[in-house]
């Protein structure tokens, strides 16, 4: 076939509803970007990997741990207990996707739900439950106002630390915003001075006794460093020994304090303070750390994220 052939030889032309399928196809190709894909559901026992185990032991602490603050008495040391031990399960389920992999990213997503229960909702009621009026009261007092609104507050900004982590779903060197099992600590450890200090009759005007406020007016106050600009350092390493270490101590406490409230008292005043001063860490970083979210924007470039597009695997402590 010579080329005057090939030129006069008619191609045929594709009808409009075929020329847009193949158009709307070809753009994301030229843009850079994936065509998006339909998902298939897969039975939820080929969804659950290693990891996801841990992080499902992760959510169980949280629902019990919601329990026991409802039964109060002892049930606000269990409670405290099942946070903590929370904590460690979290901890866990990032090394041990490392290690064991995952063809998905189904753990992503319920590792984000998990510590939404666990570090959100867990500690809010336990705080409710703890500091609100006797009486039965809601807002007919300072005190129980100020348990609502500071319950309400922790759970509520937690959320939304959360939601905006897994919306970005990047893979920063830092957290910005203070992370909810760092706020789920410093809960555990001023709420166990409260109840060690009840338990051992020491009174102070607005912290044991009277109008209980004191505390949980100080949980409200930090709770809004969650969604704060504050670039807070991700620990990695041998470092990590040290959380490790620092969360046995205090299940330790917490379980021979039943017995021997001092030593519970005194596991939860020594936890508060490197807690407290994780809290403020970011002041001593310089202005990059000050305003983490507003410094990045300059020396990165902002990708386009799609959020129903599958995140990064790498998103541990939220």
């Amino acid at each position: 076939m010579n080329g005057s052939e090939i030129r006069r030889r008619r191609i045929p032309r594709l009808r409009s509803r075929e020329r847009m399928s193949s158009l709307r196809e070809s753009i994301p190709r030229r843009l850079g970007r994936r065509p998006r894909k339909d998902l298939i559901p897969k039975p939820i026992l080929k969804l659950i990997s290693p990891a996801d185990i841990f992080t499902l032991m992760n959510f169980l602490c949280g629902v019990l741990a919601v329990m026991n603050s409802v039964d109060g008495g002892d049930g606000f040391r269990k409670a405290m207990y099942l946070i903590v031990m929370g904590m460690i399960f979290d901890g866990l389920d990032g090394p041990v996707a490392r290690r064991y992999g995952s063809s998905h990213k189904f753990g992503v997503w319920l590792d984000s739900l998990a510590d939404a229960v666990t570090f959100c909702i867990a500690p809010a009621i336990l705080v409710y439950n703890m500091f609100k009026d006797p009486s039965g009261s809601l807002f007919a007092s300072w005190q129980g106002f100020i348990a609502i609104i500071s319950s309400v507050s922790l759970a509520t900004l937690g959320i939304l630390r959360l939601a905006r982590f897994s919306f970005y779903a990047h893979k920063w060197k830092d957290f910005i915003g203070l992370p909810t099992p760092a706020m789920a600590l410093i809960v555990v450890c001023l709420a166990g001075c409260f109840y060690w200090s009840v338990e051992l009759g020491i009174e102070i005007e607005y912290v044991t006794t009277g109008h209980t406020i004191a505390l949980p007016l100080a949980i409200m106050m930090i709770s809004f460093m969650m969604v704060a600009d504050l670039r807070y350092r991700k620990f990695r390493g041998g470092i990590m020994y040290l959380q490790g270490f620092i969360m046995i101590m205090l299940i330790a406490s917490l379980l021979l304090g039943s017995s021997r409230p001092l030593i519970g008292l005194t596991g939860s005043i020594a936890i508060t303070l490197p807690s407290l001063l994780y809290l403020i860490m970011p002041l001593f970083g310089g202005p990059g750390r000050v305003w983490g979210a507003s410094k990045w924007a300059d020396l990165v470039d902002e990708e386009v994220v799609d959020p129903f597009e599958e995140p990064e695997e790498d998103m541990e402590g939220y």
